[in-house]
Parts: C-alpha cells; sequence; structure tokens
C-alpha cells in the first residue's frame, strides 16, 4: 500500500489524503482515509500547495452602455423604459420575476 501511495505522490504531488484515497479507489484498493492519512504522515508525504492563477483568455460578459445615465425622468409616457428581470429558484426550477419601470 506504502508503495502505491508512493507511485500515486510522485504523478500528483499535489494530492491530499482524499485525492490519494480516490486515487487508490481508482486502481482497485479499497482504504479508508485515516488510514492513508497515517500512512501518508509516516512516509512524510505532503501534498504541495499548488499556486493559484488568474484566468487569462476568458471573454468577459456583455456590458451594455448605460444610455440613461441616472436620468430617469421622462418628458412623455413610454419615451423611456427600464426592465430588471430577477431569477428565483424554486426547487428544481427557476422562476423569473419581470419588472418594467415605466
Amino acid at each position: 500500500l506504502k508503495g502505491h501511495i508512493l507511485a500515486i505522490h510522485h504523478q500528483h504531488p499535489y494530492y491530499g489524503y482524499k485525492r490519494m484515497r480516490t486515487a487508490l479507489r481508482r486502481e482497485g484498493i479499497i482504504v479508508n482515509h485515516k488510514r492513508v492519512r497515517r500512512l501518508m504522515r509516516e512516509l512524510g508525504i505532503r501534498s504541495c500547495i499548488r499556486k493559484k492563477r488568474p484566468f487569462y483568455g476568458h471573454k468577459p460578459s456583455v456590458v451594455f452602455p448605460n444610455i440613461l445615465k441616472q436620468d430617469f425622468y421622462a418628458s412623455k409616457p413610454r419615451t423611456k423604459l427600464a426592465t430588471d428581470i430577477t431569477y428565483i429558484r424554486v426547487n428544481d426550477e427557476f422562476v423569473y420575476l419581470s419588472v418594467v419601470i415605466d
């Protein structure tokens, strides 16, 4: 078992004891996570903390221009319309509420 843990650690040095247990299960070795933690401590294996990297290359969300610029006064009715849509989760479905500001 220690040999398997060392082999997995050399391939994936960032695995902690929980992910190590999952990797062992994929190999067909069913073992408790507490035992894996104890054996890793005996072997002196500690998971390497990976550096957090910023997400480059992701497209930003679409932002529309602010046409009203907080001026909600309209000289005639129905010349300036705004809406707000709110999604509320009910059980496994989403219900949306739409409010039109006239």
